[in-house]
């Protein structure tokens, strides 16, 4: 009755569970439902007016008396200077006018007083037009319902043409609010270039030190894939104004800017040799990307050029990478090994495409969105490439990992798990002809009776004499530098101890030995002899080996002696 009354609760039990998690189910099902369903009281509000406001702009310049402005609006390069006027509507104590474009100078005046006039930026001394792409003119309250004029000198470019793309009068939180909104996938997308790098750091570590502290092709390839994706986000942040949102600080988002594209140039082909090996090409290129880095560097502090006018050497290190990842990439996928390296070199030739399409925008509309397809294709190709590394590194890992079980299989005596007899040779070969020092000891075993347990009780007993008294060489000379199985019943132990404790070892060795039963075989007993190098006279490693072999051997047949019984008899 009671198995039946333990049937009936653990099946009542079982079915109280289910029926609660049908019940669970069900509730989540309608909370689901109900989701799209739900209606409230409140009234339809209108959609409030957004504080940004794009005001009418007329245009006076050498090509214009009083025209209406339309955007964006590009001058040749001898009409750089022009001047535009609105009517300001209702302003509070945030308003800020926002002008997009790549300048000299802007002034600004309010009912013909001047209300603005923008910095010469120095770096250092330095004069420089880094990160003059954006103005920020702050407006008060008094400057409601009044004219302002605003006088604007473009910069000129040579590869590019310079324009004033746009005109914005905003609060400074709400221009904040969506520049932020409007930015959220560049700001994401570095976010993963950051993560991305943390990774790529990570795995160059591990691959660091699991390749014993030194440099390998996929250990320095993931170390550039982490600087290369840090530079990018740098780049993409800084290229679009960022820091200097809240800091107005645009020279530093300008020099940031510089500084990690010509980086970038040179982390590229740097990498690409850890990807692809040394060659004079691509050693040829890294010279010219590092000669750049100290040109830009040198022609700045000197004063002579300004970054702007000089990346075009910039972009010509990103067109030989192009070309040499092309060339390889194309190279390597008629004799890819795997598709590791398949996939690799697909994605370079993408990528190659990618950047070649990205200098072209950037040639033709300097103030388009090249940078944010940049970052995009950066984030794809360096995800890819570490993942892609990782997997190089994985398998590597996996690779020595078998390697060293391999060896360790080769240097280990399989039924005792102590070293072998190639260790031995190992461990002679390491020692050379060093002087030994006093306090090196050599002890020698042999097992008493091995061949007789063998031949009466079977191979499994003499198994087991042997396990257990390798055990208890273990278990007493557990910190010997040396602890081998020289042959079938020999053993041999190296050990750096004082003439006092290698007693108490040895001590201690006899008492485990006369302790110990098997269940096949009921005691066992070992022969050996030992010998210290503070004995001799610059004793060689061989000859403390054959002393101790003499020993162990006068230690045996004392043991034969004692007990009475004929050589190679066992102990049953």
């Amino acid at each position: 009755m009671k198995l039946i009354s333990d049937i009936k609760n653990f099946y009542l039990e079982k079915f109280s569970v289910y029926i609660w998690r049908a019940f669970l189910s069900f509730v989540l099902l309608l909370l689901f439902i109900s989701f799209f369903k739900i209606k409230d009281n409140t009234f339809v509000r209108e959609p409030a007016e957004k504080e940004t406001q794009f005001l009418d702009w007329r245009i006076r310049s050498a090509e214009h008396e009083d025209d209406l402005l339309v955007l964006p609006y590009t001058t040749d390069k001898s009409l750089s200077d022009f001047t535009i006027t609105t009517k300001l509507p209702d302003l509070n104590s945030t308003s800020v006018l926002i002008l997009r474009c790549r300048y000299n100078t802007i002034t600004a005046k309010v009912d013909g007083g001047f209300v603005y006039a923008s910095d010469f930026s120095t770096i250092a001394g330095i004069s420089t037009r880094v990160g003059k792409d954006i103005c920020y003119i702050p407006l008060s309250k008094l400057y409601s319902n009044k004219d302002i004029e605003i006088n604007i000198e473009l910069q000129n470019q040579n590869f590019s043409k310079s324009s004033l793309s746009s005109i914005e009068l905003s609060s400074r939180n709400t221009f904040i609010i969506e520049y932020l909104r409007g930015n959220i996938v560049l700001f994401l997308t570095a976010i993963l270039l950051f993560i991305c790098s943390g990774g790529s750091f990570v795995f160059f570590l591990l691959s660091y030190f699991t390749n014993k502290k030194r440099i390998s092709n996929v250990s320095q390839s993931l170390f550039y894939l982490g600087v290369i994706s840090i530079l990018a986000a740098i780049w993409g942040l800084c290229d679009s104004h960022i820091f200097s949102l809240f800091t107005d600080k645009i020279v530093l988002d300008g020099i940031l800017t510089y500084t990690s594209l010509i980086l970038l140039a040179l982390c590229f082909a740097e990498y690409f040799i850890s990807l692809y090996g040394e060659n004079k090409i691509i050693k040829m290129i890294v010279i010219l990307a590092r000669l750049n880095v100290v040109f830009q560097f040198f022609v700045f502090i000197t004063g002579f050029k300004d970054l702007p006018e000089t990346i075009f050497f910039t972009h010509f290190i990103f067109v030989l990478n192009i070309l040499y990842a092309s060339v390889m990439s194309i190279k390597n996928l008629v004799r890819y090994e795997n598709s590791e390296k398949l996939l690799l070199n697909i994605e370079n030739l993408l990528f190659a495409v990618f950047v070649a399409g990205i200098l072209i925008m950037y040639l033709y509309n300097r103030d388009g969105p090249y940078s944010y397809v940049a970052v995009m294709a950066i984030i794809v190709y360096t995800t890819l490439q570490v993942a892609i590394s990782v997997i190089k590194f994985i398998k590597t890992v996996k690779k020595q990992a078998a390697l060293h079980e391999a060896e360790k299989f080769a240097y280990t005596d399989q039924l005792t798990k102590m070293d072998n007899r190639r260790s031995y040779s190992v461990f002679k070969h390491h020692l050379g002809n060093a002087r030994l020092p006093d306090d090196f000891n050599i002890i020698y075993f042999d097992l008493n009776g091995l061949k007789d347990i063998n031949d009466k009780l079977g191979h499994n007993a003499g198994d087991e004499f042997i396990i257990g008294a390798t055990d208890i060489i273990k278990k007493v000379f557990y910190d010997a530098q040396l602890k081998c199985r020289m042959g079938g019943d020999e053993f041999l132990v190296v050990l750096k101890a004082s003439r006092d404790l290698l007693k108490k070892r040895l001590f201690y060795f006899d008492s485990l030995i006369e302790n110990w039963h098997g269940n096949l075989v009921h005691n066992i007993s070992i022969a050996y002899g030992y010998c210290c190098a503070a004995d001799y006279d610059n004793p060689t490693f061989e000859g403390l080996i054959s002393k101790a072999d003499e020993f162990m051997y006068k230690n045996k047949n004392e043991f034969y002696e004692r007990t009475g019984k004929p050589h190679r008899s066992g102990l049953l």
